[in-house]
This record gives structure tokens, C-alpha cells and sequence, in this order.
């Protein structure tokens, strides 16, 4: 069995390395997945507590342009929210896509 080209030995070894790069890679997918989820809910903690606030506003409001200022406030932290949530996705993203690429198999990525 000395002439061998590849020892059988040697698959045990390759297989572990193998399986321990895929197990890294799905747990770095995996935390990924957790900071998406995160990102996700304290968005949904800002646009409750926007709706919230708003609607006290709306009721408490005795003018229209009490109203119109109301509104226009909810719309501006409307947007805030969204980009805030778009660069949480963004960054999470670009870890998973970094971990896809390959880096996450070579031990690169984090």
C-alpha cells in the first residue's frame, strides 16, 4: 500500500478539513443571518415607536398645521428608519456574500 498515490489515511484527514471549513463557513452564514434578524427587529421597535408617537401627536394636534408638522416629521424619521435599516442589511449582506465568495471556505472571511 506504500505506492499509493493518495493514502487512504490521508481522506480521513481531507474530509475532516473539509467538514470542519463547511462547519465554519455555516456558522459565519448563520451569525449573518442573526444580524439580519437583529436589524429587522429594531426596525420594527422604531416604526412602532413612531407610529406610537405620531398618533399622539395626531391626536393631541389643534390645528392643521399642528397636523401638517406631525406628518411631515413622522415621513422624515420614516426615512431615517429606512436608510438606517438599508445599512444594517447592506453590511449583513456583504458578510454573507464574503462568506459565499469563498473567503469564509479559505479561512479568509469573517
Amino acid at each position: 500500500m506504500a505506492d499509493e498515490p493518495f493514502p487512504a489515511s490521508e481522506f480521513s484527514v481531507v474530509g475532516r478539513k473539509t467538514f470542519d471549513s463547511m462547519v465554519g463557513l455555516q456558522q459565519n452564514f448563520l451569525g449573518a443571518l442573526q444580524d439580519i434578524n437583529q436589524q429587522w427587529a429594531a426596525t420594527i421597535n422604531a416604526e412602532i415607536a413612531l407610529v406610537s408617537e405620531t398618533l399622539t401627536k395626531l391626536a393631541a394636534a389643534k390645528s392643521i398645521p399642528d397636523t401638517v408638522a406631525t406628518c411631515q416629521s413622522c415621513g422624515t424619521r420614516q426615512m431615517e428608519i429606512v436608510a438606517e435599516n438599508s445599512r444594517g442589511l447592506q453590511a449583513a449582506g456583504e458578510k454573507i456574500m464574503s462568506h459565499l465568495s469563498g473567503d469564509g471556505l479559505r479561512g479568509g472571511g469573517t
